[in-house]
Formats: structure tokens, sequence, C-alpha cells
């Protein structure tokens, strides 16, 4: 993620008798402008290192992994090598 791309609204964690919750309220017009090709929108909630004027704790960005993958979209996963032949005799 060299150019962070802000993704507009408020998100803070709220502390409640479960425990915290993150509560986000985002901009419907800055998610469309990131939908993936699949209809995903993928995201990324970071920590602010202090609370924003109206008690935001965290902050959303776009999350472009996907976009940085080489021509061909998918990777080939992990590289196996098949395991040696053994002469077992049975």
């Amino acid at each position: 993620m060299a150019d962070k791309k802000y993704i507009g609204g408020s998100a803070k964690t709220i502390s409640t008798q479960y425990g915290e919750i993150m509560s986000l309220s985002l901009k419907l017009a800055d998610m469309q402008d990131i939908v993936n090709e699949k209809g995903y929108v993928n995201m990324t909630v970071l920590k602010r290192k202090e609370p924003g004027q109206y008690g935001d704790t965290h902050y959303v960005v776009e999350n472009d992994y996907q976009k940085n993958r080489p021509e061909g979209g998918e990777s080939a996963g992990p590289v196996t090598t098949p395991a040696p032949e053994m002469d077992v005799p049975f």
C-alpha cells in the first residue's frame, strides 16, 4: 500500500458488557470507487495514534493487495515437490 486511499467516515472501538466492538460508519461513494471485479471492497482498519475530534480510534484505507499481483490474477500457490518413490517389500 504505497499511496493509502482513505475511506471517509468514522471508525471507533466501543466498550460494552460483552467486550470491545468496532463501530464503522463509512461513506458509500468512497467504497464504490474501490469495488473489485468480484464485487468486493477490500479494506484495512488501522489504529490512530491519538483519538480524533469525534472520538475516532481507527481509520479505514483501501486494501489493494490484489491489484499488485502479476498479470494472470491468481497466484500459483506453494511450490511442492513429489515425494521420492520408495522400494517397499509389500
